[in-house]
């Protein structure tokens, strides 16, 4: 057959799950910050628009993307300052909200991922 389909070739993972855990998440600079009756809060920051978005979509330069996140996210959030581990911060996560070690390790991990696809959080990690 001349059009197969070919295997796909999965690499290794750059990093473990201990190097993941022990990685330091930085909040990005924020453009502005509205916090909620509830606890959450609308927060605004800059968008990068690519070529093709300036171009095709009419997005200006200073443009900016607001994402709103509610009282457990904006906890979670305040915790992303560069200097505290991922780990340590499901730690706190764990004793705020009575939950298992493992639970609140899944729950963190996840919303920072999602945070970090957004464009709220960098993540610091150590080379080795």
């Amino acid at each position: 057959m001349i059009f197969r389909r070919r295997q796909a070739r999965h690499a290794p993972p750059a990093f473990t799950r201990d190097d993941a855990f022990a990685a330091k998440p930085i909040a990005t600079p924020t453009i502005e910050r509205t916090a909620h009756d509830s606890g959450g809060a609308l927060i605004a920051i800059a968008m990068r628009p690519s070529g093709y978005q300036k171009w095709l979509l009419r997005i200006s330069d200073d443009a900016k993307r607001k994402i709103e996140l509610d009282a457990v996210g904006v906890e979670v959030y305040d915790q992303c300052d560069g200097c505290t581990s991922v780990r340590q911060i499901a730690r706190r996560f764990a004793k705020q909200h009575q939950v298992d070690q493992r639970e609140a390790e899944v729950a963190v991990a996840n919303f920072i991922q999602m945070m970090v696809r957004k464009g709220l959080v960098s993540i610091i990690m150590k080379t080795k």
